[in-house]
């Protein structure tokens, strides 16, 4: 126990960062600093020799004297009242919620207790803020201490476990795991601990909950470092994902099934119209040197067909695996990628390509978003009317995504039609011959694949149109490393 001399006692009360008082073995206020009399309201004079328990709410003061005597006869330095909530009346009779800390000292008349007080307002309205946030939010949150267990849970946890908060709290969060894991979870959380960081939790691996009933599911988890109460802790955000992954699965089935229809029913096709092909061969053959030229051009329109439906099937598989190839992500040069696309696929002889990309830089995969942007340039060319035409290539940030932009300055696109383009085997009319139907179908199939939208406007006042291509400046993996839809 501390023993001081009387001339230090004021400067130890005064030196206190928070409000502080002493109080003598009855219970007596000795003397208290400016902090705690702006607190409660009171002058030095008002709180001198009167007994702690006006500073009281009047339902705590009856047995407070017993406390008092009890804490004098085995004086030792430690916090009052823990896990009860501990309040402080103020002049004006309100009352605050406070935090008391009690420290023994020993002077020349007699033992004292110094007690520093803390107004912990602020404080409970942050929690009180902050459990609201929490019970609200839209997915499972727990608040988990540094020895692993559960300190808050919301409604969405219990309902996705089947317990009633109760039953969560204080207990180790391993119980919310198959049994198969619990050791390991021990040590992930240690390391975790070492260095806690935002960030989804297993990712490349499955994750399971268990519920109370004992069946499992599939999660999704997110763990954020959290400080509550003075302590460390982590924020649990967790969403139950079995719809999810049911839909994953039927999607991949559906692909599965879709990819196998259409390799079959290309092999299948391509089987007689190569008969077809070398038969017209044979019979070109088989005519001699003199043919009527009414058969060699029925021939040759046969041909042509022939050519047209092998290009309908190519265009067909094609349409089928846009999308569906795993690519790299990367840092990608807006201006390599045009690069590129000229160099593999030059404007013809009175093209022009203008670039004006105020945002130069994306993370994306660079392989579909060339393909993306290497369909419409070439569809700008291909419907053009006139033997010579003006590209330009903008680009600019819009909050998460980049805008690219393809503007052209040929015949336009009529507005009922701004739809109808993007569907699999539509040209803007049944006699145009220059495009299959499926260039802009891909692109749109590519560009939603990754996240991202297309759209087309026409200038109703000049010539031309725009194809508006938004794709996402930053492409994200699932935590099975694929790309998200």
């Amino acid at each position: 126990m501390l023993r001081v001399t009387p001339d230090v006692l004021h400067y130890i009360v005064e030196a206190v960062p928070a409000g502080a008082l002493l109080v003598d073995a009855n219970g007596l206020i000795q003397s208290s600093n400016r902090e705690l009399q702006k607190t409660l309201k009171y002058n030095a004079s008002e709180l001198l020799n009167q007994n702690l328990e006006m500073l009281l709410p009047e339902r705590f003061r009856r047995g407070h004297s017993t406390l008092t005597a009890a804490f004098f006869k085995t004086p030792l330095k430690r916090s009052m009242g823990n896990g009860r909530s501990l309040y402080a009346r103020c002049k004006d009779g309100s009352e605050i919620p406070i935090e008391i800390g009690l420290n023994p000292l020993v002077c020349d008349q007699g033992p004292l207790v110094l007690a520093t007080l803390i107004d912990i307002t602020s404080r409970l309205q942050a929690e009180q803020m902050f459990r609201q946030i929490v019970v609200s939010a839209p997915y499972g949150l727990m608040l988990i201490n540094p020895q692993g267990m559960i300190e808050l849970a919301n409604p969405l946890i219990c309902s996705i476990f089947g317990y009633c908060e109760q039953d969560l709290l204080s207990v180790p969060m391993e119980k919310l795991l198959p049994e198969r894991y619990r050791k390991e979870h021990g040590n992930l959380r240690a390391k975790y601990a070492q260095q806690p960081v935002m960030r989804v939790m297993g990712p490349g691996r499955d994750l399971t909950g268990l519920h109370k009933d004992g069946t499992e599911f599939p999660v999704e988890i997110g763990l954020s470092p959290f400080i509550w109460n003075g302590q460390n802790m982590v924020l649990v955000a967790l969403s139950e994902i079995t719809a999810r992954k049911k839909m994953e699965l039927d999607l991949r089935q559906i692909n599965s099934d879709l990819e196998e229809f259409t390799y079959v029913a290309s092999h299948d096709l391509r089987s007689p119209l190569r008969g077809i092909s070398d038969l017209l061969e044979w019979v070109r053959e088989d005519l001699g040197e003199d043919p009527a030229p009414s058969l060699l051009n029925n021939i040759e329109r046969m041909t042509v067909r022939v050519h047209r439906m092998e290009k309908l099937i190519d265009n067909l598989l094609k349409y089928a695996r846009a999308g569906r190839s795993q690519n790299e992500i990367s840092q990608v040069e807006l201006d390599e990628v045009l690069d590129n696309i000229e160099e593999l696929q030059p404007l013809p002889e009175g093209f022009t390509l203008e670039r004006q990309l105020d945002l130069t830089s994306i993370h994306t995969a660079k392989v579909p978003l060339e393909t993306a942007l290497r369909n419409l340039i070439a569809n700008a060319v291909q419907h053009h009317d006139q033997s010579s035409g003006h590209i330009v290539i903008r680009s600019c940030s819009e909050n998460s995504l980049c805008h690219i932009s393809v503007t052209d300055d040929g015949p336009g696109i009529a507005e009922q039609a701004h739809e109808r383009i993007f569907k699999l085997f539509q040209t803007l009319s049944r006699t145009d011959k220059r495009g299959s139907g499926i260039g802009l179908a891909v692109t749109r199939r590519l560009v939603e694949t990754h996240g991202g939208k297309i759209t087309v406007t026409t200038n109703q006042e000049q010539r031309g149109s725009t194809f508006h291509l938004w794709w996402p400046r930053f492409i994200r993996r699932d935590i099975n490393g694929s790309i998200p839809p």
